[in-house]
């Protein structure tokens, strides 16, 4: 039980918010009282606790800091496009998650990220998914993870255009997150927000192996974890093992594939040269997931 005083929880109200606010959203009640620095808190005791700070604002729902009332109007329509759309984005997801196991086993764990795990989804928006694999194969499973999104993109093309669809959000290796060389409240906000799809287990184990993680978001480690059942190699996917097995093999699949997605990414980046929200997005993101971000290593 938590016994923060609601001084104490209106600090830590105040703190999480600037973390959100950092991500360009304002939570609902709801959410900022599940995603409380320090630990989750019921939503009387959070609404307790706003009459103890000069900076935190609770209107219609939300929460958020005053300065920053600009993203109350954004963040109350992303919450309604999110009920309506979201299952759609989920089960996409899902599908996403099943092929790249069976096509990949050297995919430890899928889970979901971004607008889709913390319920502001908007029409827009990639599925933003994190993927943990085995150490050495990060490039030749984010090639494979590439052609699956694109495969993806096509599908779903009628309904949603022929745009980016998945997202990779994030490759963790083993040697990365057993345990973090970051150990701070952003990661640890990452990792509250991702979602596992498949793989629950070994999403667990890093969180086990993180323990710096119950100074931020100890409810993270109650979290339950509803994850698919694990799908069997399909052909491919035993090709890919013998490869995994085959140390030299695999080592120079690796290299080229760095290649071919670095080429990629940067012409994918370069095509947004131009469009400054996009550029600063990105900058953004390469900030808060340093050293993690894809082309960091």
């Amino acid at each position: 039980m938590d016994e923060s005083t609601p001084e104490e929880i209106a600090v830590r109200a105040k703190r999480t918010l600037e973390i959100m606010h950092d991500w360009g959203y304002a939570p609902t009640l709801q959410a900022l009282a599940d995603d409380l620095l320090g630990g989750a808190v019921p939503v009387p005791t959070l609404l307790l606790s706003a009459n103890n700070s000069d900076d935190v604002v609770m209107e219609d729902g939300f929460a958020f800091l005053r300065t920053h009332r600009n993203l109350l109007e954004k963040s109350r329509r992303r919450v309604e496009t999110h009920r309506s759309l979201n299952g759609n984005a989920r089960t996409i997801a899902e599908t996403f998650a099943r092929e790249l196991s069976a096509m990949c086993p050297l995919v430890e764990c899928v889970g979901l990220s971004g607008s889709v795990a913390s319920g502001g989804f908007e029409s827009r928006d990639d599925i933003d998914v994190n993927l943990f694999v085995l150490d050495g194969t990060k490039y030749f499973v984010y090639a494979i993870a590439l052609l699956l999104g694109l495969q993806a993109a096509i599908r779903h093309r009628k309904s949603r255009g022929l745009r980016k669809l998945i997202c990779i959000n994030v490759l963790w290796t083993r040697g990365q997150c057993d345990p973090f060389l970051r150990q701070d409240s952003s990661l640890a906000f990452e990792l509250l927000h991702c979602r596992p799809i498949l793989g629950g287990a070994r999403f667990q184990g890093v969180i086990r192996a993180n323990p710096w993680i119950d100074g931020f978001f100890p409810q993270l480690r109650e979290a339950p974890v509803l994850d698919l059942p694990q799908p069997a190699p399909n052909s491919i996917g035993r090709m890919v093992l013998w490869i995994g097995r085959h140390e030299r093999l695999l080592r120079s699949l690796e290299q080229s594939a760095r290649l071919l997605t670095k080429a990629a990414y940067s012409l994918s980046h370069w095509l947004r040269r131009r469009d400054p929200i996009a550029m600063a997005r990105l900058r953004f993101l390469q900030r808060v997931k340093y050293p993690y971000e894809v082309f960091q290593d």
